[in-house]
Formats: C-alpha cells, structure tokens, sequence
C-alpha cells in the first residue's frame, strides 16, 4: 500500500472497485511520526468467497488514488474474524489516539461503528 494513502483513501478505493459492505473490520496501521500509513492493512470479510475475490483482483493491484511504484500483494493474517480483531488490538496504544483516522475501522450493516461502544 503506498505510505501516503490515507484510511479513507484507500476504503473508497477499496469500496469502488466492489467490495462495499462485504467487510466488517479494516485496520491500516500508521507511523503516527510520520504520518503514514506503514504499507499494509487488515481487512475482515464477512464470507469467506469475497475474501477470495478481493485476493484474486488486489493481487499485483496498482493503487488509483496515489501515484506509486507499490504494486499490492495479498496474505491472509493470522487472526481471523471481527472478534478476535477487535479482541487483538483492545489493549494497543492504537485505540488511545484522537485522530480517528488512525483507529481501526468496524462496520455494522454496513455503517461504521465507534470501536470504544463494542
């Protein structure tokens, strides 16, 4: 993922290429220093042949929203489904920043939902 992509940069993109509503985590961790992204992302599909999809076309994918030499590659992560996410970064520093932006991302019918009121 390009370091300057922003999480609302790369949802839009993520959502417009077709996977709106099928996912109900996204986490992009950032380099709070520098304040960019650090080049990957995690992303919780709510059925399992979306996950396939989205492997199949973000895999050599070229990001639309920043003009970068990155070329995505996709890795399925060790910890699966909305609760153990949200259960693995409970007690990470992440969760204290008020930049929202850096926090990560939980989706409810398809609307976000402030991760403290899980």
């Amino acid at each position: 993922i390009p370091n300057r992509l922003s999480q609302n940069s790369l949802l839009d993109e993520i959502d417009a290429e077709g996977f709106s509503g099928l996912y109900d985590f996204f986490y992009l961790p950032m380099d709070v220093r520098n304040k960019t992204n650090v080049g990957y992302a995690f992303i919780n599909f709510l059925d399992p042949v979306n996950m396939t999809r989205f492997s199949e076309h973000f895999e050599g994918y070229r990001f639309k929203k920043q003009n970068s030499q990155k070329v995505a590659t996709v890795n399925p992560a060790h910890v699966q489904g909305l609760s153990r996410n949200v259960q693995q970064l409970t007690k990470k520093a992440v969760l204290h920043f008020n930049k929202g932006e850096y926090k990560p991302v939980v989706f409810r019918d398809g609307l976000r939902v402030d991760f403290e009121d899980l």
